[in-house]
């Protein structure tokens, strides 16, 4: 397994006086150390060499991101510091001795490696794999899932304030540290450094391989130098972490429960918690859904609702479905071919739906909650042979409907429309079809005559007819939208007596 400075640095630690000064990088990239030989004048790129002070050349070639570990110190080391990375090993040591030292510390971290990558091919867990790698990274370590619930610890008893129990979410205040760290986005890579309940915790984002963000793999750690030390091995925990659960995605904690817990408070207006609104944001934002409002069209002939909610869930990818106060609620992420796929599904399960618009704002789920209502309560008033009922088709209705109150369409009538009725009612010649075309053409005569089979000049003897019957000039806007409400409603109130 390749290293990098900072890890030879804190390993020798431990056993010498060493200091470490110079550029260097951090990314492993560090392979086995070398001799130096006496009669070689270059430190290659991202090679490790152990010599000692006395044979270290006058004019070396140095080239980006070599390291030197120095046994002993004079006035030369000085000009190696300004060019390479130099770890100095200050007190007396034998040669052979640092080396074994070095090639102990590979041994260490390649059978790490090996156990990391039998625990792959074995699909163990996640616990396991974590208590394997605690005495290498030597903290205490802990996995959260995307929902901020702990998933695996490596059994060390770590920092209680987190939670210590399989399945158990974040308290209010480290969840809190969570979403308001501002470095520590659902979106970054790489280890991130927050403080949770003033314990400095180094923490690296899972994804999976679309890039949505799996949960988090956590360490807590005794200062500053041992982030540095530990970050890169932390991220390299963390990508055979992430491939674990993609061996088998069982491992993480049921996140749909979670989530589905969250829908159901938002949709009966209760207060969100600090744990559910960070469950909420980690998949805010990231994908479009429509709500279906599912109902029985045969009383005499119903599934039990939770089944109905399973098949659901199964019948549509990435599917959220929930039973709130007996009401049958699918939350489906949108895609191509959808519209089908509903009326397929509803078609075999004997079901009508309701169809919000799609949506990727969370938070605001009850409003489309209340747009799929809506959709399933009108369009079966007004088309009772339909299944499916998209609230777009019926935005209009609903506004309609909600606009009129307990009143009935003709207590908006305006002076001269009942007149234009009673008209019709003993005349061949209807003055509201003829302003209802009118108006739907855009008060354009020639359009509306063609529609009616009635010459231009008719058509304008008719409407001047009735703009004198109701008084009202049909170019003024906010009259003219008051007759097309007036007309909607009246054609509303005749389909739901009809039916």
């Amino acid at each position: 397994m390749k290293l990098n400075a900072e890890i030879i640095y804190q390993q020798l630690k431990k056993h010498y006086k060493v200091t470490m000064s110079g550029p260097h990088s951090e990314e492993l990239r560090l392979g086995r150390p070398e001799f130096y030989m006496e009669d070689e004048n270059v430190f290659l790129s991202d090679h490790l060499y152990l010599a000692t002070v006395e044979h270290l050349p006058r004019r070396p070639q140095i080239r980006n991101s070599a390291v030197l570990v120095c046994i002993g110190e004079n006035i030369r080391t000085g000009y190696y510091s300004e060019r390479m990375c130099l770890i100095t090993i200050h007190n007396r040591a034998d040669f052979f001795r640092v080396f074994a030292a070095l090639q102990a510390i590979y041994d260490q971290y390649d059978e790490w490696e090996r156990t990391l990558y039998d625990h792959l091919i074995n699909e163990s867990d996640i616990t396991q794999i974590l208590r394997d790698s605690r005495p290498v990274l030597g903290c205490p370590l802990k996995v959260i899932d995307s929902s901020f619930r702990m998933i695996a610890d490596d059994g060390s008893g770590f920092n209680t304030n987190w939670g210590t129990e399989k399945g158990q979410p974040l308290n209010a205040d480290s969840l809190s540290t969570f979403m308001n760290a501002s470095d520590l986005m659902t979106e970054k890579r790489g280890a991130i450094l927050i403080r949770i309940s003033e314990v400095r915790t180094l923490c690296v984002n899972l994804f999976d391989r679309q890039g949505v963000y799996e949960g988090c793999l956590c360490l807590e750690i005794e200062n500053e130098e041992d982030a540095s030390s530990k970050g890169k091995l932390a991220e390299h925990l963390a990508s055979v972490i992430e491939q674990a659960i993609e061996q088998n995605p069982q491992i993480t904690y049921n996140e749909k429960l979670s989530v589905k817990a969250v829908f159901k408070t938002l949709i009966e207006e209760q207060p969100l918690t600090s744990w559910q609104r960070g469950v909420l944001s980690a998949s805010n934002r990231k994908y479009e859904y429509l709500c279906m409002r599912l109902a029985y069209t045969d009383a005499k002939n119903q599934v039990p609702s939770g089944y109905l909610c399973d098949l659901a869930e199964e019948t549509f990818e990435n599917a959220y479905a929930v039973v709130i106060d007996g009401e049958i609620l699918c939350f489906v992420r949108t895609r191509e071919g959808l519209r089908e796929e509903i009326e397929n599904f509803c078609a075999k399960m004997n079901l009508s739906a309701g169809v919000s618009d799609s949506f990727d704002d969370l938070f605001s789920i009850r409003i489309y909650y209340r747009q799929a209502l809506a959709a399933l309560e009108n369009g079966q008033l007004t088309d009772p042979k339909k299944r499916v009922f998209l609230f777009a088709d019926y935005a209009l209705e609903t506004m309609i409907i909600n606009s009129l109150g307990d009143l009935p369409a003709e207590a908006y009538f305006p002076s001269g429309l009942r007149e234009l009725i009673e008209h019709d009612e003993s005349s061949g010649v209807s003055y509201i079809e003829t302003l209802r075309v009118f108006l739907e053409e855009n008060l354009s005569y020639t359009s509306a005559a063609r529609k009616l089979y009635i010459h231009r000049s008719t058509l304008i003897d008719r409407i001047a007819r009735i703009e004198k019957e109701l008084g009202t000039d049909l170019h003024d806007t906010d009259r003219r939208l008051l007759l097309e409400m007036i007309l909607k409603a009246s054609e509303i109130e005749r389909k739901i007596r009809g039916k």
